[in-house]
């Protein structure tokens, strides 16, 4: 099972009015996602489409605007580039596809939106990325480089910078969890930190400390709590409605 030190990164609940640029038919959302980092990987021939011999090739501009309480707002610029649903599947369009955000090195979330809003970062200085990918996921390039825009922030009023006191992985596949369900055993006032990776979309909810936490393939679920309250405590995938571990709290 796969194993990384991940950078929190939690999108919450706001309302924002996205450019209304002629012609732009990127689909609108309420931008209610929790999302969590999956590791960047090098990528391979396979993993791109290049775009040097297309005329007028897109471009992507980033501006991102910290909001004082531990969050950031991106505010995003394309040419030549039109967004299209993630749920897309028709083919590639060398001007359409989908935006891929990274922080500092790790992928956080998969748009079509040209506005989006990371929270619950660390304090200290921060490099995002968005890059242009296509309908299938791969990275878009031009002359050997990836079609993509870059900015540093300097975040306050967030999350103090730390590790884990313990953390856990859990690996959903076609239904079933990787190697059976487990138990997780912690001491009372641990800094927790569970991953949770599916193959299918769904809501991780962990009872009682009441965490809801969106995984989709590719982009693995974070729940990070402290485990303040002693007992045995269920975590389900929502929507399949099975249980995927148990957290023991003493």
């Amino acid at each position: 099972m796969r194993g990384s030190k991940f950078f929190l990164c939690v999108l919450v609940f706001f309302s924002v009015v996205a450019c209304g640029n002629e012609g732009d038919t990127s689909e609108k959302s309420n931008l209610t996602t929790t999302v969590s980092s999956m590791k960047h990987e090098h990528k391979d021939a396979t993993d791109v489409i290049d775009l040097s011999s297309v005329t007028d090739p897109p471009a992507v501009s980033v501006t991102a605007i910290p909001d004082s309480e531990g969050g950031v707002m991106l505010a995003i610029e394309l040419e030549n580039f039109e967004l299209v649903s993630l749920e897309t599947n028709n083919g590639n369009q060398p001007r359409q596809g989908h935006l891929h955000v990274e922080l500092d090195g790790m992928t956080v979330v998969m748009l079509s939106e040209k506005h989006h809003h990371l929270s619950n970062l660390a304090n200290g200085h921060h490099e995002i990325v968005v890059s242009l990918s296509a309908i299938d996921h791969r990275s878009y390039y031009l002359d050997g480089k990836p079609i993509s825009d870059s900015v540093m922030v300097m975040i306050d009023g967030g999350e103090k910078a730390g590790s884990p006191d313990i953390s856990f992985e859990v690996e959903v596949i076609g239904g079933t969890v990787t190697g059976g369900m487990p138990r997780f055993e912690v001491s009372k006032n641990d800094v927790v930190e569970i991953i949770v990776y599916s193959d299918q979309s769904d809501e991780v909810h962990l009872h009682v400390y009441n965490k809801m936490t969106k995984v989709e393939p590719g982009i693995p679920a974070l729940i990070k709590l402290k485990a303040n309250v002693p007992g045995i405590f269920e975590a389900e995938l929502h929507s399949a409605g099975f249980r995927i571990f148990e957290l023991q709290v003493s």
